[in-house]
């Protein structure tokens, strides 16, 4: 009977199994972290673009009685597609009487699905809504 437990004390193959079965589930959450903060830092910096894109296409663009579906339609053309259909664009113009003396602002916010299951454990679902707004003088 001593000599079983000394065999068995000195077998070690289980021990890689168990430092994986610990291990394995925190390098997986670390992964889809970075996984999707790339793609929400991205999808980010689509917005601030999209946003900047219709300020400045406002400054030159903005006479006339369709100034704001305008801008908002060339802020959808310029969108990727999978932003498209879940994409809100907001225009305003500080002087809304005459719009070439004042500021422009475009404000532009999307729900952006995640890529892995593992923000819904940190958020409410699997969408994260992600804003950006460009104030611009016009001139």
């Amino acid at each position: 009977m001593l000599k079983s437990l000394q065999l068995l004390r000195k077998d070690n193959c289980g021990q890689a199994v168990a430092e994986l079965a610990i291990t394995l589930p925190i390098l997986l959450l670390i992964l889809c972290s970075i996984i999707d903060f790339g793609w929400f830092f991205s999808n980010q910096l689509t917005l601030s673009y999209l946003s900047r894109e219709g300020a400045r296409f406002g400054m030159v663009n903005s006479e006339g009685a369709t100034a704001i579906s305008d801008i908002k339609n060339r802020v959808l053309n310029v969108a990727p597609e999978y932003l498209r259909d879940k994409m809100t664009v907001t225009v305003t113009f500080s002087n809304s009487t005459q719009h070439r003396s004042g500021d422009i602002d475009v404000s532009v916010q999307a729900g952006v699905l995640a890529l892995t299951p593992v923000v819904g454990i940190f958020t409410q679902g699997d969408t994260v809504t992600l804003s950006s707004k460009c104030v611009m003088k016009v001139e």
